[in-house]
């Protein structure tokens, strides 16, 4: 039986953590474990964590879902089964693009472990490129394929452009889940369709060699690299009146330093809370080497005007060295 868990309220744990809390024969997708890819076999059972957000290389580690293809053509579930045959209880705290396309290769992993659907592959392999780069991979923007790619994950981005995230509700992210699962078979069977891309965007600041950006369509990234912006930190306003914030840049070659800039804002973070002795937990601004951002399950108190001068503050700091 392959089970889905929404946990929308739990910050990222460590793989540690994550074995002791769990029963046997569960799945972490995508940032529900912090830190790279891993997978133990325990005496009752096995575990494994597929992720690429934090503590890895971006560009040389697999999206979630490419890490999922390649697990299940590898024997995962040969492995995740018991008596009465595959068992997996996955668990994710998010519902986007990477998760979906997770979910569905293992709910539907027959269809994975010995048919070689070209559109299933295709469709893994630009969400894997897309993904790796934070929406920065430069395909042509009139690409039939992405504007079906935009239409399988319309559910997803139209809950995202809502709102909906920030309510950290599981039954609206499981829904969205479910939505993007019946779209994708879809797609994969020939009876998708097509959406347009919206490449819109407002520029709200920013300064040299990055921009703070208000995304408006969900193609927003692709107009932003293709007006020649490389690096950029995206706001989004929640619902409790904080704020979402993305960091990132095109690729890691791209001299704005994402690492260095989650750190300061971190740090910020930390002296703007009520209490600053208490502790943070896992709960904190994090991500990798070309994209991160707040806080996941409480967002961030930061303001945009504050986050923008951190972030230039670091800028200088990196070009007078």
């Amino acid at each position: 039986m392959i089970r889905l868990h929404v946990v929308t309220d739990v910050p990222p744990m460590n793989f540690k953590s994550f074995v002791q809390t769990h029963e046997p024969y569960t799945v972490a997708l995508d940032g529900y474990v912090k830190g790279g890819p891993q997978w133990e076999r325990t005496p009752q059972g096995p575990y494994i964590t597929m992720n690429h957000h934090e503590d890895v290389d971006r560009l040389a580690t697999r999206a979630t879902c490419a890490q999922t293809l390649m697990a299940i053509r590898q024997g995962l579930f040969g492995l995740f089964r018991d008596a009465s045959g595959p068992r997996a209880d996955v668990y994710v705290n998010d519902c986007d693009e990477d998760v979906c396309t997770s979910w569905f290769l293992l709910k539907h992993h027959c269809l994975v472990q010995g048919t070689m659907n070209p559109m299933l592959n295709r469709l893994v392999a630009m969400e894997d490129a897309l993904d790796s780069t934070a929406g920065a991979y430069p395909f042509p923007a009139d690409l039939p394929m992405l504007g079906e790619l935009n239409w399988v994950f319309e559910p997803y981005r139209e809950f995202r452009s809502s709102g909906g995230i920030s309510l950290r509700r599981p039954l609206q992210f499981a829904n969205v889940i479910d939505l993007v699962e019946h779209r994708i078979m879809q797609h994969i069977t020939g009876a998708g369709k097509s959406v347009p891309l919206d490449t819109r965007y407002n520029r709200l600041g920013g300064g040299v060699g990055w921009a703070m950006v208000d995304e408006i369509g969900a193609n927003a990234r692709t107009g932003m690299f293709s007006n020649g912006i490389s690096a950029y930190v995206a706001v989004r306003p929640r619902a409790d009146g904080r704020h979402t914030y993305t960091v990132g840049k095109m690729s890691p070659f791209v001299p704005f330093d994402v690492i260095r800039t989650l750190d300061a804002l971190a740090d910020a973070e930390w002296s703007k809370k009520s209490d600053p002795t208490a502790p943070d937990g896992d709960d904190r601004w994090g991500g990798s080497d070309s994209v991160g951002g707040s806080p996941r399950v409480g967002g961030s108190a930061l303001s945009p005007k504050e986050v923008e001068d951190i972030v230039n503050e670091v800028v200088e700091r990196n070009n007078s060295h």
